[in-house]
C-alpha cells in the first residue's frame, strides 16, 4: 500500500494544478446538511405557521456538530465525487490531470471519493466521508490509490475489476475506477480522527510553507471518564489564540467486504 493512500485531503483540496501527495492540506469547508428552502411566496399568517404550537427542545442546540463517528471498520457506498476542470473553473469532470510539486515529479490523473456509512443501528449511517485526492500517482511501493480501491471491489458478477496481468496506463487505471463506481458498490472502509489546527493551517499557506502535520487517530484525543468518550475538540498548543479545532472522520484505508466478515 502507497504511503501516501492514508493521507487524507479535505473539501476544495482537489483541482487541476499542481497538488503535492505527499503533503495533507488544511482548513475544512464541510458539507452542509441544512435543508434547501424553496423560495417562494407564503402568507405570513398561514396556518402551518400560527396554528400549531412547535414542540421544541430550548435546552438544545441547533449548531451543536455531533461527534465524528468512533474508529472502526465500517461497510460503506463509495462514489465518484467530480472534480474542477481547471483552477477557478466551476465546470466539473470526472477527473483530472495534475502535476506533483516534488520530486520525483509526476504527471497525473486524479479525482475525488465519498463513502457513506452503512450502519444498521442507525447511530452512524448516512455519514460521508470524503477523499479529494484519488490517482493514478505512483507511491514508493509501486501502489496507487486508484489501483487499491479497485483491487478491493468487484464487478456485479463478482470478478475483479484489474484483469490479472494487465499493463494499464493512467487513463485507463483512473477511466476504470469512473466505471467501478458508477454502480456506487459497497466497500469495507476503516476510519481515523483527523485533527489539524485552522489557524496555523491558514498561516502556514499564507506564508507558502508546508502545513503542519496533523494528529491521527482517536486514542491521541481527550478522554472523558465521566462520558466515556473521546473529545473530538482540541486546543492549538502552538498559539493559544487559534483557540479550538474539531476532528474529523476519515478514511485511514480501505478493505474489501470479506474483511469486514
Amino acid at each position: 500500500m502507497s504511503s501516501t493512500f492514508g493521507t487524507p485531503t479535505y473539501e476544495g483540496g482537489s483541482s487541476s494544478t499542481a497538488i503535492d501527495p505527499q503533503q495533507a492540506t488544511n482548513g475544512v469547508a464541510h458539507p452542509s446538511d441544512a435543508p434547501q428552502d424553496v423560495a417562494e411566496a407564503i402568507d405570513p399568517n398561514d396556518p402551518r405557521l400560527t396554528s400549531e404550537a412547535l414542540d421544541v427542545n430550548a435546552e438544545g442546540d441547533a449548531y451543536a456538530q455531533p461527534a465524528p463517528p468512533p474508529d472502526a471498520k465500517y461497510r460503506a457506498k463509495l462514489t465518484l465525487e467530480q472534480v474542477p476542470a481547471a483552477k477557478g473553473s466551476n465546470d466539473k469532470v470526472d477527473f483530472a490531470p495534475m502535476q506533483s510539486k516534488k520530486s520525483p515529479v509526476q504527471v497525473y490523473f486524479a479525482t475525488g471519493i465519498k463513502a457513506v456509512i452503512m450502519d444498521s443501528t442507525g447511530k452512524f449511517d448516512g455519514i460521508p466521508l470524503y477523499d479529494r485526492w484519488v490517482g493514478t500517482f505512483i507511491g514508493r511501493d509501486g501502489s496507487t490509490k486508484v489501483s487499491t480501491i479497485l483491487a478491493r471491489l468487484k464487478r456485479p458478477d463478482g470478478t475483479p475489476w484489474i484483469e490479472k496481468g494487465k499493463k494499464y496506463n493512467h487513463r485507463e487505471w483512473i477511466e476504470l475506477l469512473v466505471k467501478a463506481l458508477a454502480g456506487e458498490p459497497e466497500i469495507g472502509v476503516e476510519t481515523a480522527w483527523e485533527w489539524s489546527c485552522q489557524g496555523c493551517g491558514e498561516e502556514a499557506k499564507k506564508a507558502g510553507k508546508d502545513y503542519p502535520k496533523s494528529i491521527i487517530g482517536m486514542q491521541k484525543f481527550p478522554y472523558d471518564a465521566q462520558q466515556r468518550k473521546h473529545i473530538p475538540e482540541m486546543k492549538c498548543q502552538v498559539n493559544p489564540l487559534h483557540g479550538y479545532s474539531r476532528a474529523r472522520a476519515t478514511i485511514a484505508r480501505f478493505l474489501s467486504l470479506s474483511e469486514l466478515k
